[in-house]
């Protein structure tokens, strides 16, 4: 059965949503989501978040990407190779440093469709853990990674 690459990231914007400061970045989100959805790695992306839940996860004021990718070479295509890169390199602007990792990837087998426990699951074990066959980053995904 194949793999398929589900990436879970995490913000906490600096303002609030209807501050003009986070403006830039709010009224970009539908079209990098478009973005997205028409680069050929993309399969699929949470649209109904679950606001109560990431609340009681990770506290109040936090935002998620939650998405699934071919592979993490069509990850980082489209977060490198696509005006998604110009806004990313404005993220201090729009949000508070995180001091443990905010973002997670993960392999899971075609068909399965990932979850915001999922994905706190896996981001508190790169937290804890480090990068594993489990739970990786960006940097750590060419490491060989140990099976437990």
């Amino acid at each position: 059965m194949k793999r398929r690459l589900a990436q879970f990231d995490l913000v906490k914007p600096r303002f609030p949503k209807g501050d003009r400061r986070m403006e830039g970045f709010y009224s970009s989100t539908g079209y990098v989501n478009g973005l997205a959805e028409q680069h050929p790695g993309f399969i699929w992306r949470e649209t109904d978040e679950d606001q109560p839940l990431l609340d009681q996860l990770w506290g109040e004021g936090y935002l998620y990407t939650l998405s699934l990718w071919r592979n993490v070479e069509s990850l980082k295509d489209f977060l490198y190779n696509t005006p998604h890169k110009a806004l990313m390199r404005r993220g201090r602007e729009w949000f508070n440093p995180i001091s443990s990792p905010r973002m997670v990837l993960w392999w899971v087998e075609e068909g399965h469709v990932p979850t915001l426990l999922e994905a706190h699951n896996r981001l508190t074990r790169l937290y804890e853990v480090g990068p594993s066959h489990d739970a990786f980053d960006l940097r750590s995904s060419e490491l060989p990674t140990v099976l437990y």
